[in-house]
C-alpha cells in the first residue's frame, strides 16, 4: 500500500514539474514557438515521460489551464470559507484577485490570452465541474448574507460581475504595465465601489 502511495505522489510531482516547466516555456519562449522538447529539458524530463502523461502539447497547455484555474479558485474558496464579515469577505476577495495576479504573473498572462483556445476543448467537462464548485462555493456565502438581510438580492450574474468585473479590467491594465494605482490602493477603492455596489441599505 505504501509503495503505491509512494508512486502516486511520484507522478503526481512530475506531472507538476511537466506543467511548471510547460508554463516556463510558453512564458518565455510563446505557446507556438514552444516544442516539447524544450518543455522535456526544462523540466528535465525524457521524451518518454512527458508524452506518458500528456499526448500532445495543446493537452499539455489545456492541462496548465487547468491547474491555473484550479490553483486560483481553490484559495478564493478558502476566503468565503473564513471570512464571515460581508464586509471584509468582499475586500479579502478583491485583494486576492488582484495579489494572485501580481505574484503569479506567468499563470494569470495565460490564463487571459488562453482562454479562447481551441485547445481548452479538450477540458471543457473539467472546466465546468471546476465553475460548478467554484459558483456553489460562492453563492452559498452571498445567500447567507443575502437572507442576514446585508447584502442585495441580485441575481447572480449581477453578483459576479459586480464583484470581480472591475477587478478583472484593472488586472488587465496592470499585466499590460498601464496602471498608475498601486496594488494596494486599487484593493481599498475597488473594496468600497463592490461595497457600495452589493451591500443593502440599512
Amino acid at each position: 500500500m505504501k509503495k503505491t502511495q509512494s508512486r502516486h505522489a511520484a507522478s503526481g510531482k512530475r506531472t507538476s514539474d511537466i506543467i511548471q516547466a510547460a508554463l516556463a516555456c510558453f512564458t518565455e519562449l510563446g505557446f507556438n514557438n514552444t516544442s516539447m522538447a524544450d518543455i522535456c529539458t526544462r523540466a528535465n524530463a525524457s521524451t518518454g515521460s512527458v508524452y506518458h502523461h500528456f499526448k500532445s502539447k495543446e493537452l499539455l497547455a489545456a492541462a496548465v489551464y487547468l491547474e491555473g484555474i484550479e490553483t486560483y479558485q481553490s484559495g478564493l474558496l478558502e476566503i468565503f470559507k473564513k471570512e464571515k464579515d460581508p464586509y471584509d469577505g468582499i475586500s479579502s476577495v478583491i485583494e486576492y484577485h488582484l495579489k494572485w495576479v501580481q505574484n503569479n504573473p506567468d499563470w494569470a498572462q495565460f490564463l487571459f490570452q488562453k482562454r479562447h483556445s481551441s485547445f481548452l476543448v479538450e477540458t471543457e467537462n473539467a472546466l465546468i465541474t471546476l465553475n460548478k464548485k467554484f459558483k456553489q462555493g460562492i453563492e452559498g456565502w452571498f445567500k447567507h448574507h443575502i437572507k442576514a438581510g446585508k447584502i442585495r438580492p441580485l441575481a447572480w450574474d449581477v453578483i459576479i460581475s459586480l464583484l470581480l468585473g472591475p477587478c478583472q479590467e484593472y488586472t488587465k491594465l496592470y499585466m499590460s504595465k498601464k496602471t498608475v494605482t498601486k496594488i494596494d490602493e486599487a484593493v481599498h477603492e475597488l473594496s468600497l465601489a463592490a461595497w457600495s455596489s452589493l451591500a443593502q441599505e440599512q
